[in-house]
């Protein structure tokens, strides 16, 4: 499922999706490692960007750029996932209880940025448009 930028006004799309990960031992467990990936799959992203403010707050040391240092991400995509923040609290709040993985891939970070670098008085309206779009076409489906 995907979803042009809000601003188009086009409508929802459904792609098919080609995500599997789960790789195995040699012993036929699956391996720790993969494990812990699929679980964080099943969270929105917003998740990983919570946990490294709480972070931030915690240890005044620690900065983004650090933070990104250690998860392997560049200063740019710790830019754009912190641009989260901006959502009013009500859409964190519902990102941060999605499980389905077609709603969190819809609500991906780029979809979501669009809306967080609208002006504040319009981003719970266009954060509620994107929901109505989604789940119309999560209804369809």
């Amino acid at each position: 499922m995907g979803l042009p930028y809000y601003q188009h006004n086009l409508a929802p799309f459904v792609t098919e999706p080609f995500h599997f990960s789960l790789k195995f031992t040699s012993q036929g467990e699956v391996s720790e490692k993969t494990a812990q990936q699929d679980n964080e799959a099943a969270r929105h992203p917003i998740w990983r960007v919570f946990d490294w403010q709480r972070r931030l707050d915690e240890d005044k040391a620690v900065t983004k750029a650090q933070i990104g240092e250690q998860e392997g991400l560049s200063k740019a995509r710790m830019t754009q996932m912190f641009s989260l923040l901006h959502l009013p609290k009500d859409a964190q709040n519902y990102l941060a209880d999605l499980t389905a993985p077609a709603l969190i891939k819809a609500f991906s970070v780029r979809q979501l940025m669009g809306v967080a670098k609208a002006p504040a008085i319009e981003r719970a309206e266009a954060f509620q448009r994107m929901r109505a779009d989604c789940e119309r076409l999560e209804r369809r489906s």
